[in-house]
């Protein structure tokens, strides 16, 4: 059974309706599932570290660092549980160097059952050789969903209408004013300002937020931020960029841990499209 994607408004429509001329965004979508093939064929050690790049980054228990280190000290374990996902959502930016794709994640035990869920959200950059590697992977968990079977079709975001005057690009400069904004205004208010009509974001425990009904609620109930960015990137193209870092409430000091914000230039300049939260584990008693 195919899974059922959420309501996705008009803006949306699926890849596999887009013209030729999105082919980069297909090959995105290649990558991102020959990862997760390579998962279930080998394992999940060869898989991660053929598909990232040397300077990919994900996060150890709300820290981000770089990612091959840690794996290639990880074993092998090669009759473990598998890790099994599929992109349900891509992005790609116009001078198609940099994209995303996001999706549910699951663990699969050996005798089939699935013992854990969540979702994936990956960055791509492309490389010299024209493949794409992973530039960043970070994903949350959440209760099973009502159908777990895989996406069999990927959407994909209408491209906004980019100011006709570009802004010059500092991504970490917006992060900073995100938090002045939460600080000023309360998280509901404060993030309003900021979040693009496409907006995503992905949270411990929740499905995925792609709604403002959805995500309106959960904003409210959120305690103010502050994030502090220790990278970003932007695309040739200048449109489409990514910060990450790490985050701290100053009103509840144990909510921290790691973030990651994608940036889009849009009509009303820079908004924020979709963000991850990977929170530290409280310490053990």
């Amino acid at each position: 059974m195919a899974l059922k994607l959420p309501f996705l408004s008009a803006a949306f429509f699926l890849v596999t309706l887009r013209s030729a001329a999105q082919e980069p965004l297909q090959q995105l979508i290649a990558a991102e599932r020959s990862f997760a093939q390579a998962a279930i064929q080998t394992t999940t050690k060869q898989a991660f570290l053929a598909s990232m790049a040397d300077s990919a980054i994900m996060f150890n228990n709300g820290q981000p660092e770089l990612a091959k280190p840690g794996w290639q000290k990880r074993p092998e374990q090669p009759n473990a549980p598998k890790l099994i996902w599929g992109p349900a959502f891509a992005s790609i930016a116009n001078s198609t160097d940099l994209g995303y794709t996001t999706g549910p994640w699951y663990i699969e035990q050996a005798e089939g059952k699935r013992v854990a869920h969540g979702q994936f959200f990956t960055l791509w950059g492309r490389q010299p050789d024209g493949s794409f590697k992973f530039l960043l992977d970070v994903g949350v968990s959440h209760p099973a969903p009502a159908s777990a079977d895989l996406p069999t079709q990927v959407a994909a975001p209408s491209r906004p209408t980019p100011m006709s005057k570009r802004r010059r690009a500092n991504l970490p400069k917006l992060d900073e004013q995100l938090s002045a904004a939460l600080q000023d205004r309360g998280a509901g208010s404060g993030y309003a300002a900021w979040l693009s009509p496409q907006a995503r974001l992905l949270r411990d425990a929740h499905p995925p937020l792609t709604t403002p009904a959805a995500i309106a609620p959960v904003l409210a109930a959120d305690p103010v931020r502050r994030f502090t960015s220790q990278g970003s990137r932007v695309a040739h193209s200048g449109e489409l960029g990514y910060t990450y870092g790490t985050y701290l409430s100053a009103q509840t000091p144990s909510d921290q841990g790691g973030y990651l914000h994608v940036w889009q230039l849009e009509a009303r300049g820079w908004r924020l499209v979709a963000e991850v939260l990977t929170p530290t584990a409280p310490p053990k008693p």
